[in-house]
């Protein structure tokens, strides 16, 4: 990061909005190893523990699906696909499932938060109260959808017909492509297909800009969407070619310091000769080539970034009133990176990296779209504190941390850097496993699989815990000479 550019402005501080996210998303030929990338911070609150799930399939099945954010309802598909979630503690489950894989290989996050322009949502506003939010749009779309393109018109279909209760980006991927979409209104929407060389980043704004009717192999929008533009004064043919972001978001002071940091940071991580200026975010590019191939750590990084090294780190400085609004923040739930890898077998080729927590002071766990369960934990927890619930052993450790950053933290960082390196190596020798086995004997490259997941989500939990008692021996050590008391 160029620290004398990011350090220029430093206008004042706006609050920000309660749910807040970062998205990444990366095509194959813009990848080190010729994978799909789609990765995002889930942010909102240290309090909610996240449970990790596996829906089964379920065949004739009947019923409706019911919003537990609102009166959104949609029906249960006839047959069910099987598919992963990362749930809300206080949801049964049900919903606000943010992502997974389903068993047709599709995987998909939900949702990056946005926000439309005011001016096109008074002509057409959210439905609040029985639109569909980020807490249906998982468990609804990703059940019933074979590929990345039907789930992005599903969702479409259901924004037309019943309407967004809220904005929002949402990111679908196969072994084909990835596709994003984004709310215009509460009830328009585009969508485009990420180039295959290219990459893009979304904090919290809408960030599509092109969109072309007629190539509908690139992009896909409501029925409406330029001629009601049109109709309310929202666009023009004298103004050139319709702008979907002119047209449907907005750009406003808190945009500054809030989301265009994120975004800049990032594509100057992956793009160093860039000469754009943190300040002017509509001059931020919506597709980039990277200058070099992205790998999988590399968008890890990038979600762990808190502009450190800079006058800007929050954490490393002791400014809880940064007014720069770091990628990594406290209150992230979870972190993820979902890569695909269309050459392999669908259970060894998509995998969700997974820190949960704060991804700075977290670990980015191997979750196989193959395996069959968790471990005992991962679907536990409340918003009080309890032993029983994997979330909250990851966040005990990052709160005790964050009392004293600069003495605990590094010894954290590198310890799960060195975990995932490890990690990397264990992985690639229990893939040449599953490749031996999985057509002659799929019983046990399952078996493979499972074994290997089992194991790295136990030394992932017991390092965790073993650093835990490391923090907290050294904090008692510290307060102990802060408040020592010799005597003569």
């Amino acid at each position: 990061m160029k620290k004398h550019i990011l350090s220029a402005v430093i206008p004042a501080l706006l609050v920000p909005p309660a749910m807040a996210c970062t998205t990444i998303l990366v095509g194959n030929e813009a990848s080190s190893d010729g994978s799909f990338i789609v990765a995002r911070n889930e942010d909102y609150s240290a309090n909610n523990p996240k449970h990790f799930l596996i829906h089964p399939r379920v065949e004739h099945q009947k019923g409706e699906f019911k919003s537990h954010a609102n009166d959104f309802t949609y029906p249960l598909p006839e047959t069910s696909l099987r598919y992963s979630a990362i749930s809300d503690f206080d949801t049964n489950d049900l919903s606000m499932g943010e992502v997974g894989f389903n068993e047709a290989g599709v995987g998909m996050t939900a949702t990056e938060t946005i926000y439309n322009g005011q001016q096109v949502l008074k002509f057409d506003p959210y439905v609040e109260k029985t639109g569909i939010t980020e807490d249906a749009i998982e468990n609804v779309i990703l059940p019933r959808i074979h590929s990345a393109r039907e789930g992005v018109e599903l969702l479409g279909k259901i924004i037309e017909e019943k309407g967004a209760g809220e904005g929002f980006g949402v990111a679908f991927v196969d072994e084909h492509e990835v596709w994003y979409l984004e709310t215009g209104s509460g009830h328009q929407w585009m969508a485009a297909k990420l180039p295959r060389d290219q990459y893009f980043v979304s904090a919290n704004q809408g960030r599509l800009r092109n969109y072309n009717p007629e190539d509908k192999a690139n992009y896909l929008g409501s029925k409406t969407l330029i001629s009601f533009a049109e109709q309310h004064g929202l666009y023009s043919l004298k103004d050139g070619e319709f702008d979907f972001h002119k047209a449907y978001s907005q750009d406003v002071e808190n945009d500054i310091t809030y989301n265009y940091p994120r975004v800049w940071t990032v594509q100057h991580m992956f793009n160093p000769e860039l000469k754009t200026t943190i300040t002017d975010g509509t001059a931020f590019p919506v597709f980039l080539k990277p200058a070099h191939k992205i790998s999988v750590a590399d968008v890890q990084t990038a979600l762990r970034n808190h502009y450190q090294g800079t006058a800007h780190d929050p954490y490393a400085n002791n400014n809880p009133k940064e007014p720069y609004r770091p990628i990594s923040v406290f209150r992230t739930q979870e972190s993820h990176v979902l890569q695909v890898r269309p050459k392999l077998p669908k259970a060894i080729g998509e995998v969700a990296y997974v820190a949960i927590g704060m991804p700075s002071l977290s670990v980015y766990v191997p979750y196989y779209q193959g395996m069959e369960h968790y471990l005992p934990g991962y679907d536990k927890g409340t918003d009080k504190f309890s032993d029983d619930s994997v979330s909250w052993k990851y966040r005990q450790l990052q709160t005790l941390v964050m009392q004293n950053y600069n003495a605990y933290a590094p010894e954290v960082e590198k310890a799960y850097a060195e975990f995932e390196k490890n990690t990397a190596v264990q992985q690639t020798a229990m893939e040449k496993e599953y490749l031996k086995l999985y057509q002659s004997q799929p019983q046990q490259a399952q078996k493979v699989l499972q074994t290997f997941e089992d194991k790295v989500m136990q030394d992932a939990l017991s390092l965790t815990e073993q650093l835990t008692r490391q923090v907290m021996t050294q904090m008692t050590h510290d307060t102990d000479m802060k408040y020592h008391f010799e005597g003569a």
